[in-house]
């Protein structure tokens, strides 16, 4: 469910991220793959991500109308991947950030984890929970009290 991106910028996203991350052999295409959703929760949290991907999904969606008179998801891979290109230069912000969460969301997927050949588990050594520590052996330290100067 989207938490920020309107259907329109939904559907553009998708179609962006399957060039981002392509389809290849076993390992599905990230729109596909449903990182747009990763992609709109990242983005609803941050009002800085907000303004850059409105304005960067704005320009990927008026260079598809203008030069080719078309919505982005209908061109050609190679019209979209030339657009994306121009893009790219005038929305450099924009453009590594969609390209770092895109790859975040991707990897951090079980699907993309298992094809990959790893086990598909939270990342602390087996899912496990951490033992939490005996904090009596600190209390030495402590009792040293503070040795720096406050500034």
């Amino acid at each position: 469910m989207a938490q920020f991106f309107s259907d329109e910028q939904t559907t553009l996203t998708a179609s962006i991220l399957n060039r981002i991350v392509p389809s290849d052999g076993d390992f599905p295409a990230a729109g596909d793959l449903g990182v747009g959703e990763f992609l709109d929760g990242v983005v609803a949290g941050s009002a800085e991500l907000k303004r850059s991907f409105t304005t960067g999904l704005m320009a990927v969606s008026m260079a598809a109308s203008l030069q080719h008179s078309a919505t982005f998801d209908a061109l050609a891979p190679d019209a979209q991947d030339a657009i994306l290109r121009d893009v790219e230069s005038s929305q450099q912000e924009f453009f590594s950030e969609l390209v770092r969460q895109t790859y975040n969301g991707y990897y951090m997927n079980t699907r993309v984890i298992e094809t990959l050949g790893l086990e598909a588990r939270p990342p602390q050594p087996k899912g496990f929970p951490l033992e939490v520590g005996n904090l009596n052996l600190i209390e030495q330290v402590k009792a040293r009290g503070i040795k720096y100067r406050q500034v």
